[in-house]
């Protein structure tokens, strides 16, 4: 193990009590995860829209929850370890699955996660410059493919994929053509005075930051429309943004988003 991720089951425990036998993510893809930004200060911008998300995949996938694990409980187990006196805003990586035997259906379970901190020296937004359409990937839609799950092989493709074409950012279509999400962030852009998201009906990862951006445009007042678009339907965009947990990319085709568009 890294000096920066410890293993939980109930408690803090040894990599050695974790047999991948009985790791139901490593045999089954039964997991999922969540990545966040922290401060040094033990505060993240997205961390009630996280928490949210992860109690709705909690109950999607009937996974066992202890009860005693509230928000501010589970927020305090995460801060136990976080390094003191870091300068650096801070990468909080958590893999969740079900330890204990079984096959496909699980005998009996416990809940166990993979915490990984890492700093993050990057700023809240960053411009990119290169960027296309995958052509060996799709994204279909499930009733679990909202979930950030470890059963990620079209995302896995999709990044090698992008490294092979040397791309700051790779955009995922469906089987029709219409765009969904880039490669691992939620998909934005700029025409004029409105901003585009993709249809989420059509699937994709229930994204986090795209719910922290229209609920911050909501309030702003800004203007903003889903919609069904193939990639040439982007060609006369003022500017594409891709969001996750990490913050903002913007690759800037005419003009940078206008003044309040992203939440700084």
């Amino acid at each position: 193990m890294k000096q920066n991720e410890w293993l939980w089951m109930g408690q803090w425990k040894n990599a050695s009590d974790f047999p991948l036998n009985e790791n139901r993510s490593f045999l089954y893809g039964d997991g999922f995860f969540e990545s966040m930004r922290w401060s040094p200060d033990g505060t993240s911008k997205l961390w009630n829209l996280h928490w949210d998300r992860l109690q709705r995949t909690i109950q999607a996938l009937k996974y066992p929850w202890p009860k005693a694990l509230g928000q501010a409980e589970f927020q305090a187990l995460l801060l136990e370890k976080f390094p003191e006196n870091s300068i650096h805003d801070l990468r909080v990586k958590i893999i969740f699955w079900r330890q204990g035997p079984g096959k496909y259906a699980p005998e009996t379970s416990q809940l166990a996660f993979l915490l990984s901190i890492e700093p993050y020296p990057y700023p809240w937004v960053q411009t990119i410059e290169s960027l296309g359409v995958a052509h060996t990937v799709s994204i279909a839609k499930h009733p679990f493919s909202w979930i950030k799950s470890t059963s990620a092989m079209p995302y896995v493709m999709a990044s090698i994929e992008r490294e092979e074409r040397k791309l700051d950012d790779l955009i995922l279509p469906d089987a029709n053509g219409y765009l969904i999400e880039g490669s691992y962030a939620c998909l934005f852009w700029g025409k004029g005075d409105k901003i585009y998201l993709t249809d989420h009906s059509l699937g994709g990862l229930d994204s986090c930051m795209r719910r922290y951006l229209e609920s911050h445009w909501q309030s702003q007042k800004i203007p903003y429309e889903a919609v069904r678009v193939q990639f040439s339907d982007l060609e006369d965009a003022d500017w594409i943004g891709f969001g996750s947990g990490m913050g903002l990319r913007i690759k800037v085709i005419k003009q940078m988003p206008y003044q309040g568009v992203l939440p700084l």
